[in-house]
């Protein structure tokens, strides 16, 4: 556990900007490897953003897409651990990562006055990210800055997750995060189905917009596609206070 602590913390994107993103990557991945995925991303909006990569808590081999381009590339982590028994014990370990990834990032920040105030993630850390703004609308993780918005790429959607937030409300109304988010989907995507999913019963409307691109299960990558995210982020970010 403690070399996985020391790890906490992906590649460090820190220019000493007043705002910064919190990054999540999928399943098989690093945050070393999504700061790599995200670099047209990050690019258009360098002059916007510091961006705060987390390794998940569980090492893995590597995951969906992320061989051959990054053979040698690991250690490779995971969100979710098959073997945990509870929903809650799973949270549990992907807090504690985001934990220590906000508490290094606070401690050695060039600006001290910079915020996370977002979060960006992919594949399986699109569900921690949604597990994430769930449990702080119930008011549940004091220690995490206010996630004013979020953007959430290819999905990798699980049912127990829904029963999870489904179970925090005894079934009286539908589990709906209200926090302003961007989703996007490639259309040729294997998760596309539960990505749709996610959304739509999950999200409430008036706050998720939903970007489709001609892909499959990938950080968007063409110069038009990315030139929409970037658009779709920064109206987004107008969230923030």
């Amino acid at each position: 556990m403690a070399a996985q602590q020391m790890k906490a913390l992906g590649a460090p994107e820190d220019r000493g900007l007043p705002k910064a993103i919190l990054c999540i990557h999928g399943a098989g991945s690093s945050g070393d490897i999504f700061r790599i995925q995200l670099t047209k991303i990050r690019t258009a909006l360098k002059h916007e953003f510091d961006f705060v990569f987390v390794n998940g808590p569980h090492l893995t081999s590597p995951g969906p897409g992320v061989l051959p381009w990054f053979e040698g590339a690991g250690p490779y982590y995971s969100w979710f651990k098959e073997e945990d028994a509870t929903m809650e014990r799973r949270l549990e370990q992907i807090n504690d990562a985001v934990k220590d990834a906000q508490e290094q990032w606070d401690s050695t920040k060039k600006n001290p006055h910079s915020r996370i105030v977002g979060v960006m993630a992919f594949s399986e850390g699109s569900l921690a990210a949604t597990m994430l703004l769930w449990q702080q609308s119930m008011g549940r993780l004091p220690w995490l800055s206010t996630l004013h918005f979020a953007t959430l790429m290819c999905c990798y959607f699980r049912q127990e997750a829904a029963e999870y937030m489904c179970a925090d409300l005894a079934g009286e109304e539908k589990a709906l995060i209200n926090v302003p988010t961007l989703h996007v989907h490639g259309k040729r995507d294997f998760c596309l189905a539960g990505a749709r999913r996610l959304v739509a019963n999950h999200y409430l409307s008036e706050y998720a917009q939903v970007m489709e691109f001609d892909g499959t299960h990938h950080v968007p990558m063409k110069r038009e596609d990315v030139d929409r995210a970037v658009r779709l982020v920064l109206r987004l970010s107008c969230a923030v206070p």
